[in-house]
């Protein structure tokens, strides 16, 4: 047997330390929802939740149908004729400004996301060490009681063919019992 799998309680921390390809949770990674934000990243994230919101659609949607309809109305003063060239110039400006605020928050959230799987998968490979480890364990116990049962029963068939030469008598007649009171005598007749 292997003097490094010898089957003890500690196995598995003893494997841990003297494996030299165990995975380490950095500290640094560890705390990925503790880092305080930074002022833009506040903003932008505010930014990008209440311009992906329904309200903000919905607001969105009465200021352009305002707009449309009081510009269209007769005998309305209009600020913006027909082809409304105002309003898609003040749609280019809020365009123009609320999809980098938005880009950032989602690169940053991506990177959070990325840092998190890298996380995780290092969790997982540990986890994967470790059931390895136990497996290993279970191995080595299952291995250890097959060799004992594998002795226990040499010695059992051992004991059990003294008992037969000891008690095996020295006559020639020899009784073989066949069915539970049936007997079968070496040279002679069988009882009725």
């Amino acid at each position: 047997m292997n003097p490094f799998k010898k089957v003890s309680p500690n196995n598995v921390d003893v494997k841990v330390i003297q494996k030299p390809q165990i995975v380490e949770i950095q500290p640094a990674a560890q705390n990925i929802s503790t880092e305080p934000l930074t002022r833009g990243q506040r903003i932008a994230d505010k930014l990008a939740m209440k311009v992906g919101s329904w309200g903000f659609l919905i607001g969105q949607s009465v200021v352009l149908a305002g707009w449309v309809g009081i510009n269209a109305m007769p005998g309305v003063p209009h600020w913006d004729e027909s082809p409304f060239m105002m309003l898609n110039l003040v749609f280019s400006f809020a365009s123009a400004y609320t999809a980098p605020v938005v880009l950032m928050s989602q690169n940053r959230q991506s990177d959070t996301d990325r840092r998190n799987a890298e996380i995780d998968h290092q969790v997982n490979l540990k986890a994967g060490q470790n059931i390895e480890l136990l497996h290993e364990k279970l191995d080595d116990l299952h291995t250890q009681k097959l060799n004992e049962l594998t002795q226990i029963i040499k010695e059992q068939q051992r004991v059990l063919h003294e008992l037969q030469v000891s008690l095996v008598p020295e006559s020639k007649e020899v009784k073989v019992s066949v069915l539970p009171g049936l007997y079968v005598q070496n040279g002679a007749q069988s009882p009725k």
